[in-house]
């Protein structure tokens, strides 16, 4: 029994009806064969990968070269750590050089054109995580040395979710203790690294917990109140300067040693002063006050009443107006460069108003003040979630910077 042989259509030439570019792949596959096709095809897909952004140089400006930088930082195969800034200057062409000279057949020439975007779209692949860690640890101890404690810690705590070293463990435990304030996490990092059986800087660990952890009750309540003297003295004296982290850290050893009431008060006024952590002030103020000292019972009540803000009342136009006042106080603090305070007043303006744009405010707020990266990065999935979208763009870069670089002071 014969089978019937499927006749083959003709082939029309491009003048016939075809497209020059499927002529062309027919003529390529009858002359050259399959695998000269397939090359052909894998060329004109990467140039139509990249072909939905705008090609990019030295000079260029704008979110696409946001996106650009944030996308280089994300690579373990780009050594050059960038502010994602949008402005293409000489730091960013040394990225896309890296970038290009890593992924041949680029052209080393740091125009982001179809190819270079194709390769950028395409993501980083499987990644030296202890090289991107070393990217990240290094724009953490630039920012160590710059006084900037809070986001050296976000960058160190991302290097060590990509490299758990020991010394990177000792390095968030530096920042942290430098920054003050939050001196049980120091003091878990200290002993975190210690537990590793490191030996490089065991002696400073052991000497740093120490330190922090300040004298032990004794029992003997005449030593122990003298010790808790000498603690609040020096918070007393750190407040005093402006220093209300650490004056807290003193207030709070000396509270550990003597629990007189007003150490709660002391202890709530420095983290009023410090900003950013409303609920724990609050929380110390309504300590004092359930203790019944009258000496500052009246401030401690001004002062919750004022850390809470003004209640919903239910009716639109009343809550509205009041959570605008407390936006706009906000943003006041905000452009004066008083991240915390800020973020306390865009909270209170949340709890009134259930806008979008004020959770985008409140991780603005965190991102630039540095130390809270788990709370901004929920903060903007939360703003992403609102479906808003007059920040998207920038939420979901600042996302991604914080998710691979831990910080971005900016």
């Amino acid at each position: 029994m014969s089978r019937t042989r499927r006749r083959q259509p003709e082939r029309r030439s491009s003048r016939g009806g075809l497209e020059p570019q499927t002529q062309r792949i027919l003529d390529l596959q009858e002359t050259a064969g399959n695998a000269a096709v397939v090359q052909l095809l894998s060329a004109v897909q990467r140039d139509n990968a990249g072909a939905g952004h705008r090609t990019l140089r030295q000079g260029s400006t704008g979110d696409d070269v946001r996106e650009l930088q944030s996308s280089l930082n994300a690579r373990a195969d780009v050594t050059t750590a960038l502010e994602v800034d949008g402005i293409f200057g000489p730091i960013t062409a040394r990225a896309v050089r890296e970038l290009q000279s890593a992924n041949p057949p680029l052209a080393v020439d740091t125009v982001v054109g179809p190819r270079t975007w194709a390769v950028i779209d395409a993501g980083p692949g499987v990644t030296d995580d202890t090289a991107l860690a070393k990217k990240v640890f290094d724009r953490g101890a630039a920012a160590y040395d710059q006084g900037d404690y809070a986001h050296a810690y976000d960058f160190f705590e991302r290097a060590h979710e990509l490299a758990p070293r020991p010394g990177i463990l000792f390095s968030e435990g530096q920042a942290l203790r430098r920054l003050g304030g939050r001196r049980g996490e120091a003091i878990a990092c200290y002993e975190a690294y210690l537990a590793t059986g490191d030996p490089a800087r065991r002696a400073e660990a052991e000497g740093f917990v120490a330190e922090l952890r300040g004298p032990a009750p004794t029992g003997a309540e005449a030593v122990d109140t003298a010790a808790a003297k000498a603690e609040f003295d020096k918070g007393a004296e750190l407040y005093d300067a402006g220093d209300f982290a650490h004056a807290y850290d003193e207030f709070t050893k000396s509270w550990e040693l003597s629990h007189r009431a007003g150490l709660l008060f002391s202890r709530a006024q420095a983290l009023r002063r410090l900003g950013g952590r409303d609920p724990e002030a609050i929380s110390l103020y309504e300590q004092y006050l359930a203790t019944g000292d009258p000496k500052q019972a009246e401030d401690a009540a001004r002062e919750v009443a004022d850390l809470r803000g003004p209640a919903r009342t239910g009716i639109e136009d009343i809550d509205t107006a009041a959570a605008r006042a407390a936006f706009d106080k906000g943003a006041v603090l905000y452009e004066a460069g008083d991240f915390a305070h800020a973020y306390d007043e865009f909270t209170r303006a949340g709890q009134l108003s259930d806008r979008p744009g004020i959770l985008f405010s409140r991780a603005q707020a965190l991102r630039r003040l540095g130390g809270r990266r788990d709370e901004a990065i929920d903060l903007y999935r939360a703003y992403l979630a609102s479906g808003d979208d007059k920040r998207r763009t920038d939420a979901e870069i600042h996302l991604r910077e914080l998710r691979t670089q831990g910080a971005e002071p900016r």
